[in-house]
């Protein structure tokens, strides 16, 4: 047998060989050395808003956002993703043979931009069931009474080219200064009550001639709530395992997440303690329908969705803080003086709206501020 043979069969091995090592290598497989054999390998993807943001995995720089990372022995690894002027995002993730781990990461600023959104002074803010439109009472100024702000393409009316809150009530024969507000199931109408009176308001008007429903305020009340509850139904509907529908049908809080894929639950009704407005509130959950998961959130005073259905917006004593819906990454977002546990977002997910003042001759009377999330 000559050389030459012998070496064209080595050479074939040893790209026969080769190749077979790439396919492997092509296929996710590597080799462990605390194993000591060829094991499969998993991948892990991480977007971030905004990009270009450092992605350490186990405390290693690794890339930066967006990216991929592949070749990833199976097991748990904490990935920490940074940007200069954010808070950081850390979260520890377990990597399966052959899967994709997708992670998509919110930043939300360091140091929170607020400025004022009203000047007149305002009271009593209510958020419509529909996120998109917002009542409010600005008690004096030149045109006191009740307005509406209705949001387009994700902004207010206010910040779009010739728009502006309209008033669809004001004061005279009837001062709506102490209203308490409610919207409709439909966001199309606004109930004020004041004492005993209670006036039915169209929003898209102003109400000249307030209709008083006070002889047909139960009957109003109980269709409100039917329609309500024939929704909630509906959303309940599409939760396939029987026994985690009973559960959140039987919850005594329940919080649907813009998107309809996820619930905020909490199973017990609130305690005569707990009614206070200054109260901590406990026992809430998430129900994630798409994993059929489930985590427990932090306790604070309110807990709502914010309209990006991936975080909650969580308010203290003093405090705004955003958390993940699985209970994760709670990042503290404001900090200082605002009023009446009332913190809610813009449809965009691009800032919070609270109620502050400041103990100024020009800024001491309560109005709607913009705290910036991008």
């Amino acid at each position: 047998m000559s050389k030459r043979f012998i070496f064209t069969i080595l050479t074939l091995l040893v790209i026969g060989v080769a190749a077979a090592v790439a396919i492997f290598l092509a296929k996710g497989y590597t080799f462990n050395p605390k194993e000591g054999r060829v094991v499969g390998t998993g991948i892990i993807t991480v977007t971030s808003v905004p990009d270009a943001a450092s992605v350490y995995i186990d405390g290693h720089l690794t890339t930066a956002t967006d990216a991929t990372i592949s070749s990833l022995v199976p097991k748990e690894y904490t990935v920490k993703v940074i940007k200069e002027g954010f808070i950081p995002w850390e979260k520890t993730v377990k990597v399966n043979e052959g899967l994709v781990t997708d992670l998509k990461v919110t930043l939300f600023p360091a140091i929170p931009t607020i400025y004022p959104l009203t000047f007149n002074s305002v009271k009593n803010p209510v958020l419509s069931p529909d996120g998109g439109k917002l009542v409010f009472i600005v008690p004096s100024g030149k045109k006191p009474g009740v307005w509406v702000w209705t949001f387009i393409d994700n902004r207010p009316i206010a910040f779009a080219r010739g728009g502006q809150p309209h008033q669809i009530a004001a004061n005279g024969s009837i001062n709506y200064n102490e209203a308490a507000l409610r919207w409709s199931p439909d966001s199309k109408q606004v109930l004020a009550s004041i004492g005993d009176n209670n006036y039915l308001l169209q929003d898209e008007q102003l109400n000249t001639e307030p209709r008083d429903i006070t002889p047909t305020l139960t009957n109003t009340n109980k269709t409100w709530e039917d329609e309500l509850k024939q929704r909630d139904w509906a959303k309940l509907l599409t939760i396939q395992d029987v026994a985690k529908r009973q559960e959140a049908s039987s919850a005594a809080i329940v919080r649907w997440s813009p998107d309809e894929t996820k619930l905020l639950f909490r199973k017990d009704q609130l305690s005569a303690k707990e009614k206070d407005p200054k109260a901590i509130l406990g026992g809430f959950k998430v129900f994630d329908l798409e994993t059929e998961s489930k985590y427990d959130i932090p306790d604070a005073r309110t807990q709502t969705w914010l309209p990006d259905s991936r975080h909650i917006v969580l308010v203290e004593d003093g405090k705004i803080s955003i958390v993940e819906f699985d209970g994760t990454n709670q990042a503290v977002i404001y900090a200082g003086n605002f009023e009446d546990n009332f913190a809610f977002a813009w449809p965009d997910s691009s800032r919070l709206v609270v109620i502050s003042s400041f103990p100024t001759p020009t800024a001491s009377e309560p109005n709607l501020y913009g705290i910036n999330l991008k």
